[in-house]
């Protein structure tokens, strides 16, 4: 009983904030690097007029499709809701940092966000803890990316 809790409650708590922030650390790392090397190979007489908006909403969309495609594969559930943090956190990111100057804007962007991937996991079936990878994402993006005063 005791170890039968343990692996359907705390066992995806653990692994959906672990292995979701790893997941959203390797997007923002690959985001640095793919920006690093579009910087030093097309920009590198003025780094500054990189068209770096361009490349996070390309990027984040890249991201969203390759999930997408690994929403359907048959690898397990909870590998799965862990991997949507990333992809996840770097679109509302993108979002945020796109209406930074609009907060009320990037506040109902976040709430369509949450708010679509919440009802394609319902009609989806998905188990409890694709939600709480959902307010992860929105809680740790929120933190990253909220304009400071």
């Amino acid at each position: 009983m005791k170890n039968e809790r343990f692996r359907s409650t705390f066992l995806p708590l653990l692994v959906i904030t672990a292995g979701g922030l790893l997941a959203l650390a390797v997007c923002y790392l690959l985001f640095l690097l793919i920006n690093n090397l579009m910087d030093s190979l097309f920009f590198s007489a003025n780094p500054q007029s990189a068209p770096v908006f361009i490349i996070r909403r390309v990027y984040a969309l890249v991201l969203l499709v390759f999930y997408l495609v690994l929403f359907r594969s048959k690898i397990s559930d909870l590998l799965k809701a862990a991997i949507l943090v990333g992809p996840l956190g770097f679109l509302t990111t993108t979002a945020i940092l796109t209406f930074y100057q609009k907060p009320v804007w990037a506040i109902a962007i976040i709430v369509v966000i949450a708010v679509i991937s919440a009802f394609l996991l319902y009609i989806s079936k998905k188990f409890w803890f694709f939600y709480y990878a959902i307010a992860i994402t929105i809680i740790v993006s929120v933190a990253l990316a909220w304009p400071r005063a």
